[in-house]
């Protein structure tokens, strides 16, 4: 009997297949470690910019503007306090008072900051220094900026107000805009919600295919995020990046600095080659674990968008998650049907026309999330999904189309009644929020070069 062990918070989670289940190949990164001497590293690319000038410069020219710092929020798990550290370094050397900066959290439309959850992000910096998140609900605090591609754009005053913005985020395989990272941090993470919500409908193709890996060329809302953060450059101030691939320990393990756009593309392409695993023949069991994607149900749901395309059609997924923040504010309406009925009815009426009745029931899912409502039912008409997560079980919080278990072992018995008992090929993503599978006749010809 083989046993997995999957990333689980500062533990692993065992996992048990049963003797039919035939492992076939687990599916991890090829990211080296970050070592020790990671900030050292970084201290070194931000006045060794891949591109503009360095740090140092920008900063000297601003000393008495103002300078946001841009950060990831709670879903993301760079260690931000030392890589802040590094940088305000950087920052006072230049003599540039504290009063002068402001960190501003690129929540997008996540539930804002609480204070707690800023000491844990930026550490004592929490304390000393002013700090916002995104005011997504609050349509005064934003600029129109007009068109850029297919996208109506319109972001933070204090984005386009501030002489100097340092962007700090890491870069890694995303389910709709092919790579996080780069002009992302300001469009949607900066971004108005109506800007929001028509960014995410650009990530929802009517024919489903990949797109977690994909270059800006073949994916149309990478374009749009990319022809945003050019229209917010041309509005004036100054950008610098600071970006980085984590390791499995969150470490960063390739970091680059400089203008925020080729630092972004050359993080991605490093990204594709270390994220990307080559998958040979789909499987009849996907086993998808969410980390470093594990914070809440949004989140979660990346490994299964990101990974999906590893099992066959009709083949089971199998997600685990720790799921700590649960829904995380997501207005999930009651639903009659259960999980088989509800496929049952999305084969029958087709994910988009199902999505809009769910979205009819619930005002403000229709909203907020009408893209993460329309993905997984794309999802679950291809595949049944079984989800295992103790704490979401726990909560009783439950959403329409996913099967939640609280044990590995249940999902498995599950997952048996639903292909039946002969041999099963499996493939494991153990960071399956931060990988990809390159399919013949997909990724491989749409890959960073």
């Amino acid at each position: 009997m083989a046993t997995l062990s999957l990333p689980w918070g500062e533990g692993t989670f065992a996992c048990r297949l049963p003797e039919h289940w035939k492992l076939q190949q687990v599916a991890d990164t090829a990211l080296q470690p970050a070592g020790p001497d990671w900030p050292r590293r970084l201290a070194s690319a931000i006045n060794q910019p891949v591109s503009g000038p360095p740090l140092a410069k920008l900063l000297q020219a601003r000393r008495n503007g103002k300078v946001l710092l841009i950060v990831e929020d709670m879903t993301r798990h760079s260690p931000l306090p030392e890589i802040l550290d590094v940088l305000l370094r950087e920052i006072h050397h230049a003599d540039v008072p504290d009063e002068n900066l402001q960190v501003l959290f690129a929540t997008g439309m996540h539930p804002a900051m609480t204070a707690e959850q800023a000491r844990r992000k930026i550490g004592r910096l929490a304390e000393t220094l002013r700090w916002r998140s995104n005011p997504w609900r609050d349509a005064d605090a934003y600029a129109p900026l007009g068109r850029a591609g297919a996208l109506e754009v319109a972001v933070d005053r204090g984005v386009l107000e501030a002489d100097l913005r340092i962007v700090i985020s890491s870069v890694s395989p995303h389910l709709q805009a092919g790579f996080g990272g780069g002009y992302k941090m300001f469009v949607p993470g900066c971004a108005s919600l109506e800007t929001i919500r028509a960014l995410h409908r650009l990530g929802v193709e009517r024919r489903p295919r990949p797109l977690a890996g994909t270059v800006a060329e073949d994916n149309r809302m990478r374009s749009a995020i990319d022809a945003a953060g050019a229209r917010i450059e041309q509005a004036g101030g100054a950008t610098f990046a600071v970006q980085y691939v984590l390791d499995e320990h969150d470490l960063p393990t390739h970091i680059a600095a400089g203008e925020l756009l080729p630092v972004q593309r050359m993080l991605a392409k490093q990204c594709a080659a270390a994220c990307g695993v080559v998958v040979e023949e789909p499987a009849d069991v996907l086993i998808t674990n969410a980390h470093p994607r594990d914070y809440d149900l949004w989140q979660s749901f990346k490994c299964i968008a990101n990974t999906r395309w590893a099992a066959r059609p009709n083949g089971v997924i199998l997600c685990t998650t720790r799921c700590e923040a649960g829904l995380h504010g997501m207005d999930v309406p009651p639903w009659p049907l259960s999980p088989t009925w509800t496929r049952r009815a999305v084969r029958l009426l087709g994910h988009a026309a199902l999505a809009s009745l769910i979205t009819r029931a619930a005002p403000s899912l229709a909203g907020d999330a009408a893209f993460f409502v329309q993905m997984g039912l794309q999802a679950i008409h291809r595949n049944p999904i079984l989800l295992v997560s103790p704490a979401l079980h726990a909560s009783a919080q439950r959403f329409p189309g996913l099967d939640l278990f609280a044990s590995f072992e249940e999902a498995v018995a599950a997952a048996t009644d639903l292909l039946g008992g002969g041999p099963q090929r499996v493939i494991a993503f153990p960071n399956g929020g931060a990988t990809f599978p390159v399919l013949p006749g997909t990724h491989a010809a749409r890959r960073p070069t």
